[in-house]
């Protein structure tokens, strides 16, 4: 055995002795001298009248008062998650043209009304979900529900805007492609998912060019019925006001095309495997490393953001303090746990210098393993809990901010009340409960290595951890 592979093995194997704890105590005590944190500013709860109109729409409705502002966003269940197979990538085209025109306005026409009226719109796509939000002053609340419905309900594809749609998802493709996350994104997530259609990141550039209006109509009336929607309103008017709007403008809304089939629920285990994308003199390695997870709104939803606080998710993470400040290995790693409505994912990424890629290996196991066989300190703890409370109060502080919270609530099978659960349910996890996520998800034996880097320089390095796999996209 190599001297190289013992020293690895050997530093693999610290991280399942109680000796964690003890290096752990050797930290630097915190900054004597500073006055203690102040106390936390509670979350002041709106009040969310939920309702439904007779066609199935689902209303979530707050008055705030104090700012002249109205959020609207209206949802709708489906996104890119339904591009057909040999369409994938429609839905990026979908969210470029849904707001291009409609069949009384013209795109310039729904700029400058929104303009002379204070107020933007936004259209967008995840995974579950294809969106169209406006903001704007509350006195003009009228028009833009009226612009809000008239986009949701008539969209009308015009043939030159979806041509420029294409042509420039088509480009910023193209330039996407000489990043080694282009790649590596679907190498990742083919092994995380496999066939399923969170698997699928990448839209190709001749898939694209296949994209015309017809698809764009029949995707849009498939996903935009309002028994598959939701609007939220947050703002400067009264509950009832905001009610009688969406009646007026949305009540005789009907659906027109076929329901599209639920998407199955994705798989919350994988085989763990080594995989290096060839990127041929490329002096850096990108490494992603993470697994599939539960979806959102799952009984270890609240210790999973402790847990991966602590580990990699905030910068005086254990994972940024290591291979960041102490070895100098990387600028930005990160480490992330996302929900999704039928599926998860855990994902740790890093770019590193190709001398030290194992090396970072080494210390992101150690790491992991030191999280599922050790307790955290107390204060690593408080650390944790507050950044997620206090990122959680900043994140719903505006009105636009708090109707796309409510809107991915709903999404996601949550409930306005989810919303008071948050800050005592971070507040509630004790070290135990982050040790157990550690071992259930996150130690190193159950992950998934991606690495895009220059096969010749790396890969007798990645050997030492296993049967590398040299793959394509």
């Amino acid at each position: 055995m190599s001297a190289i592979r013992l020293s690895i093995i050997l530093l693999m194997l610290t991280s399942l002795l109680p000796m964690g704890n003890a290096l752990a105590g050797e930290k630097e005590a915190p900054i004597k001298g500073l006055p203690a944190y102040g106390k936390d500013k509670p979350l002041v709860l709106p009040q969310v009248v939920e309702k439904q109109l007779p066609n199935g729409l689902t209303l979530w409705l707050i008055e705030r008062r104090g700012l002249p502002l109205l959020s609207l966003q209206l949802a709708v269940k489906g996104g890119s998650s339904l591009d057909p197979a040999d369409r994938i990538g429609l839905s990026d085209i979908l969210s470029s043209t849904i707001s291009a025109g409609t069949q009384t306005r013209s795109s310039r026409q729904i700029a400058e009304e929104l303009q002379a009226l204070g107020a933007d719109i936004d259209v967008g796509v995840g995974k579950d979900l294809t969106y169209v939000g406006i903001d704007g002053l509350a006195s003009g609340a009228d028009q833009l529900m009226e612009i809000l419905a008239d986009t949701a309900r008539n969209a009308s594809f015009p043939e030159d805007e979806v041509k420029l749609a294409i042509e420039n998802e088509r480009q910023s493709i193209i330039a996407s492609k000489s990043q080694p996350s282009y790649d590596l994104n679907q190498v990742f997530y083919r092994q995380l998912f496999g066939h399923h259609p969170y698997a699928f990141v990448n839209p190709k550039p001749e898939v694209i060019s296949r994209i015309d209006r017809v698809d764009l109509i029949t995707a849009y009336r498939q996903r935009f019925q309002p028994g598959r929607a939701i609007l939220v309103m947050v703002g400067d008017l009264s509950t009832r006001e905001m009610e009688t709007l969406a009646v007026r403008h949305l009540g005789t809304w009907k659906s027109t095309g076929k329901t599209p089939a639920e998407i199955p629920s994705a798989n919350t285990e994988t085989s763990p495997a080594i995989l290096l994308v060839d990127r041929p003199h490329s002096v850096q390695s990108t490494i992603y490393l993470g697994r599939p997870m539960p979806p959102a709104n799952n009984p270890d939803e609240f210790a999973l953001d402790v847990a991966n606080t602590i580990f990699g998710g905030a910068f005086g993470s254990r994972l940024t303090m290591n291979i960041r400040e102490d070895k100098g290995y990387t600028y930005s790693p990160h480490a992330s746990v996302t929900g999704w409505a039928k599926g998860g994912m855990f994902k740790v990424s890093a770019s590193v210098r190709n001398p030290v890629t194992a090396a970072t290996l080494v210390e992101t196991f150690y790491e992991l393993d030191r999280l599922a066989t050790t307790l955290p300190e107390d204060e690593e703890l408080s650390r944790a809990q507050r950044y997620l409370k206090g990122r959680f109060l900043l994140a719903n502080e505006t009105s636009a901010s708090l109707t796309s919270t409510l809107t991915g609530y709903w999404i996601d099978g949550k409930t306005p009340a989810d919303l008071a659960r948050y800050v005592p349910g971070i507040e509630a996890i004790n070290k135990k409960d982050v040790q157990a996520m550690g071992r259930k998800y996150l130690s190193s034996r159950k992950q998934v290595v991606a690495i895009s880097g220059d096969a010749k320089a790396i890969k007798g390095q990645l050997s030492l951890f296993g049967k590398v796999q040299i793959v394509t996209p």
